[in-house]
């Protein structure tokens, strides 16, 4: 029988370490439950010595597989299995079935992989850009524990939530890019090409042109002239910018900055917050251990800033202080999640809690797009329409003074 080596919290918060024996990962966990601990961390030490293979090297597909195609295949493998179908048959089934080719190529190499003994799991994993940490662990729990179609089931509900919401921010955005996109071309097109159509008549009245029209003018002039240098602006503040976020510090900077924008920051927290409630209760719920769960939901929040209170969480749970107390001290999480997050530890049901958490969130989340767009749009509105508005008159005030020296 395999042999686990596990760490768990008692409830007088002192951390106990040792090994047990039990068919599956699962088991293992629900012994430590009757043993009235809280599992911390859970490792078997039979890993390393199943049978000997040797891990493949990770393989770089040619194109991206979009995370819709990935949703409907952990669907609908779920399906299969849930059905009776064998894993094999069931993933060559879906590369026969699916319409995007360099899935079905990833789904034929993965049958193959799981014929010559290897786990879903580790065949899965020779695709890193295509599943992730989260979804290799939820997967290898499922195995372990042997409910693989309900680790599944669950996968597919939590990627089709994430996309949902994603696809409603970005519904919510496509106006106000549109504004920036087609009045920023009208701008451009204004000062580059219409404008210096007046440039001869204009210099006739010398020194006598507004100073509205002066500086419109001025502007013109720059950018027909000097387009060049303005465009390598342009690409080395783009350049500069990749730079600095390729740096710890700089992301650091930048993701501070980002939460601390009025409205927006508000956004990005709750949806960062939201992410990480959703991604740990769904590993918790799959029997994936805390202290693993917690290092692969920091990565769904997307902002270092708030990664890094999750790094302290985890330090501090390692030391058996629970996930609530540690996260009462960060600025950044809600005191209405860090309660939340204290009753599930406390009811034992702190996976459940978790995904509420998030489900509530999400509805917060684009209750929020919605008004920020609701201001953004007319702000914006009212910037174009007034940076247009400057030029226009800025090129009718000559023509008035000129009608006015004739009379």
């Amino acid at each position: 029988m395999p042999q686990f080596a596990y760490k768990a919290k008692k409830d007088d918060g002192s951390v106990v370490t040792g090994t047990l024996q039990a068919e599956s990962e699962r088991s293992a966990l629900d012994s430590l439950g009757r043993m009235g601990v809280f599992p911390l961390q859970i490792e078997s030490r039979d890993e390393d010595k199943k049978t000997g293979r040797s891990a493949r090297a990770p393989r770089q597909v040619a194109r991206r597989v979009k995370t819709a195609d990935v949703a409907l295949f952990t669907r609908q493998m779920a399906d299969l299995l849930r059905a009776g179908i064998p894993l094999n048959r069931a993933l060559g089934t879906l590369a026969t079935q699916t319409t995007n080719l360099t899935l079905a190529e990833m789904l034929r190499d993965v049958e193959k992989d799981v014929a010559s003994g290897a786990t879903l799991h580790e065949a899965l994993a020779r695709f890193p850009k295509a599943f992730s940490g989260l979804y290799l662990s939820m997967v290898r729990a499922g195995e372990t524990g042997g409910f693989l179609e309900d680790v599944l089931h669950r996968l597919a509900i939590f990627i089709e939530k994430d996309q949902e919401l994603r696809s409603r921010i970005s519904s919510a955005m496509a106006y106000p890019i549109l504004l920036i996109i087609i009045g920023g071309f009208a701008v451009t097109f204004l000062m580059v090409f219409f404008i210096p159509r007046f440039s001869e008549i204009f210099k006739k009245m010398g020194d006598g042109l507004p100073m509205p029209t002066q500086i419109v003018m001025a502007v013109s002039y720059f950018l027909r002239d000097y387009w060049m240098f303005v465009f390598m602006g342009l690409v080395a503040l783009m350049f500069a910018w990749a730079r600095v976020k390729a740096t710890v510090a700089g992301l650091r900077v930048i993701d501070r900055l980002r939460i601390r924008i009025p409205l927006f920051g508000d956004i990005i927290r709750k949806n960062a917050v939201s992410r990480f409630a959703r991604t740990l209760g769904t590993l918790l719920k799959s029997g994936v251990a805390i202290l693993s769960a917690l290092d692969i939901s920091k990565a769904a929040m997307g902002n270092v800033v708030l990664m890094e209170d999750i790094d302290e969480a985890s330090a501090g749970v390692k030391q058996g202080k629970g996930l609530a107390e540690i996260l009462r001290d960060s600025t950044y999480f809600p005191a209405m999640v860090t309660d939340m997050i204290a009753v599930g530890e406390e009811s034992g049901n702190l996976d459940e809690v978790l995904v509420n958490v998030a489900d509530s969130y999400d509805i917060q989340v684009e209750r929020a797009v919605r008004v920020f767009v609701s201001l953004f749009e007319p702000a914006l509105l009212l910037v174009m329409a007034t940076l247009v508005g400057f030029i226009v008159i800025a090129m009718l005030l000559p023509v008035f003074t000129l009608s006015t020296m004739v009379k």
